[in-house]
């Protein structure tokens, strides 16, 4: 399996000293929508794809998924993940085995005690391995290929944040109870407006 980790990065970021360890499993592809050309090749010398876009999250993968679609078609799970969350590479690596190991369609990490949380289920619950969920925030879905080709099928690169947690829940059947998860054993630190 391969798996790919995409960002969109601007310059207060520092995913480039929690995702990039040498024990990394997957592959980091970034659109950079910032103006700092030595920011722009400090990701470029520690990432395996970069280019450079304005726009959101969700709009850049879009892009990426029109206009380098034989690349996209290498990979297996995709997490499109907010550049300022907080994880580790191994926890990257251990998300990527779960959705594997347990078939997930959806899925994403729960978020810990020192995070902002906008929605009680995605906050972290100690013990238990993952909940199935209909609602994975949209900071940090992974999604397998079919899921995220359902996604990108029908998907406005209009929207830019709002909505589409429900979007691809929806793109890819409600009634699959067991496809959409959140993880517990594995968990991130989401930041607080005033930390970003």
């Amino acid at each position: 399996m391969k798996n790919l980790v995409f960002t969109s990065a601007g310059d207060n970021t520092n995913f480039d000293k929690l995702w990039l360890d040498d024990n990394r499993e997957y592959d980091v592809w970034v659109t950079y929508y910032g103006d700092d050309d030595s920011r722009y090749k400090r990701y470029k010398s520690k990432v395996d794809y970069i280019s450079k876009r304005k726009g959101f999250k969700f709009q850049n993968f879009h892009h990426l998924y029109k206009t380098k679609r034989k690349e996209i078609d290498k990979y297996d799970r995709f997490w499109i993940v907010d550049d300022d969350i907080v994880m580790s590479t191994n926890d990257i690596n251990k998300m990527f085995k779960m959705a594997e190991t347990y078939g997930f369609w959806i899925c994403g990490p729960t978020f810990d005690k020192k995070s902002k949380i906008s929605h009680t289920v995605t906050k972290h619950v100690p013990g238990l391995a993952f909940r199935y969920t209909n609602y994975v925030e949209v900071n940090v879905p992974c999604m397998s290929k079919q899921a995220l080709d359902n996604l990108m099928e029908i998907f406005n690169p209009e929207l830019i944040g709002w909505g589409i947690e429900t979007f691809y829940i929806w793109a890819n059947g409600w009634r699959d109870r067991t496809k959409y998860a959140l993880i517990d054993e594995v968990s991130c630190i989401n930041p607080h407006d005033n930390t970003k």
